[in-house]
């Protein structure tokens, strides 16, 4: 069964006007308290608020956290003489919790605002089923993407805030708080410990594929089956169950409804206004949003840089390649979102969320891993067919396993770059950062463990909250 999805329409402005509302952290006025009993009287209600929810999500992801797991790694370059005091912290480990408007305020504020937008709606579905019993399918649809969407909101903010899943055997150490519900203003939520915030990540997904299981999404704008199936493979990735992780890599990929991108279609990938054969989860990002990724890396007068050490891995006919120029003397940015409309002036391209390269990576990393290293060499093999196409890649086959390894991050490393993955991929494998020569930071090298890994709750919800736990060390 296929819904049309209402992301590219009006309703994205009129769903975003009424759901964005003018609180910023747990402790203000709940999003959209008053406007969501207007919402929910009928079902054009809650396509409207459908609609302001992936506005939100996309609006994050078009921000500081996509920014924050690469240039807080070793794939980046800052220029010495960049005038964006925010970059320089991100990049130098110092991001400050008593700065509202720097990278542990925005993200923090930026997805908990999109959370409640979708717990909004999650609140108002048993109700919305009652007023609209000719729509029941559709409602189904609605609660699948949902419940997604909030397992991503909370995956996110485990990501920038706590330390990774494996960092105490148990998990047991703080993760993020956990919302079902939209908080009132006088509710103080406490932090979950890491193994609880990951029951509920992977009950939402599971949910979310049962509910999703008979909708076809139109396009990879829209959560899917594939998506909630996607996310868990990656998932269980980081909580190091890695049978788990193959067993939902393989669904996604014997779905048949993705197929790795061409090396000739690799730049029109990121380039064009097309999701993609790849492509399962695209959020769209309005075109004149100026705080973008695009903004960042990818302005002629950009500072932020592709690093030395991360080019010099690229072969030189691999396609990945082709995803860099050079605006600037000796200076390289990444081109991966933003198409030039003139010479100054880059327009922002849709960030993928989850497509189908990492899922072959996840299962490569996870076969490797439950000593397959054949079936985890063939994976990694079909994908370097696609990026570096006019080069035999047989050898990959009879590698001995640690060098296998090696090429398994290398590759994930080259592929997913500049795509807000790398930070949360060294520490969850417990490796040192080392940017190497070149490094401009005040920080080039962070041993494993280091609380400077995350991020700082922010001070304004420490002061507000009495329940909320700082990070150690770094607030």
């Amino acid at each position: 069964m296929t819904f049309k999805p209402h992301i590219k329409t009006c309703l994205i402005i009129a769903g975003w006007m009424f759901l964005m509302g003018c609180s910023e952290f747990l402790e203000k006025e709940p999003i959209g308290k008053v406007s969501k009993n207007l919402l929910f009287v009928d079902m054009d209600g809650a396509r409207a608020a459908m609609a302001g929810a992936y506005n939100r999500m996309a609006y994050y992801y078009g921000r500081e956290f996509s920014l924050y797991g690469d240039i807080a790694g070793d794939d980046v370059d800052l220029s010495q003489s960049v005038e964006n005091a925010n970059l320089q912290n991100i990049h130098n480990f110092q991001s400050d919790a008593e700065n509202d408007l720097g990278t542990a305020g925005y993200v923090w504020r930026n997805i908990f605002e999109a959370l409640t937008n979708v717990n909004n709606i999650l609140e108002a579905i048993p109700d919305l089923t009652e007023k609209a019993p000719n729509h029941q399918e559709e409602i189904k649809f609605i609660q699948g993407q949902t419940l997604f969407l909030r397992a991503l909101c909370h995956l996110d903010l485990s990501k920038a805030y706590a330390q990774h899943y494996t960092f105490t055997p148990d998990a047991s150490h703080l993760g993020v708080p956990v919302l079902l519900k939209t908080p009132g203003a006088e509710d103080n939520v406490a932090r979950q410990t890491m193994q609880k915030t990951y029951e509920q990540i992977i009950n939402d997904l599971k949910q979310s594929a049962e509910l999703l299981e008979n909708f076809e999404a139109e396009d990879a704008f829209t959560v899917s089956q594939e998506a909630a199936w996607a996310l868990l493979s990656r998932v269980y990735l980081y909580q190091e169950e890695w049978q788990l992780a193959v067993d939902y890599a393989d669904k996604v990929i014997q779905s048949g409804r993705f197929s790795l991108t061409e090396a000739e279609e690799y730049k029109d990938m990121y380039q064009t206004s097309e999701a993609g054969d790849e492509a399962i989860l695209r959020f769209y990002l309005r075109e004149k949003d100026s705080r973008t990724l695009a903004a960042m890396y990818s302005s002629v007068s950009s500072t932020v840089y592709c690093s030395q050490q991360l080019y010099d891995q690229f072969a030189e006919k691999d396609v990945r390649k082709t995803m860099f120029e050079e605006p600037l003397s000796g200076k390289l940015i990444s081109v991966k979102y933003a198409v030039k409309n003139n010479e100054t002036n880059y327009v922002p391209i849709d960030p993928f969320v989850v497509r189908l390269s990492e899922i072959y990576l996840n299962r490569a990393e996870a076969f490797w891993q439950l000593n397959q290293p054949g079936k985890a060499a063939m994976d990694v093999k079909k994908l370097l067919e696609q990026r570096v196409p006019e080069v035999d890649h047989e050898a990959v086959l009879h590698l001995d396993k640690e060098p296998l390894y090696s090429l398994i991050c290398m590759e994930r490393r080259k592929e997913l770059c500049f795509e807000g993955h790398r930070l949360y991929d060294i520490s969850r494998r417990k490796e040192n950062l080392e940017r190497g020569a070149g490094c401009a930071s005040s920080v080039c090298q962070l041993s494993y463990p280091n609380p400077r890994f995350i991020l700082p709750i922010p001070r304004t919800e420490l002061d507000a909250n009495g329940n909320m736990q700082p990070n150690p060390e770094i607030n």
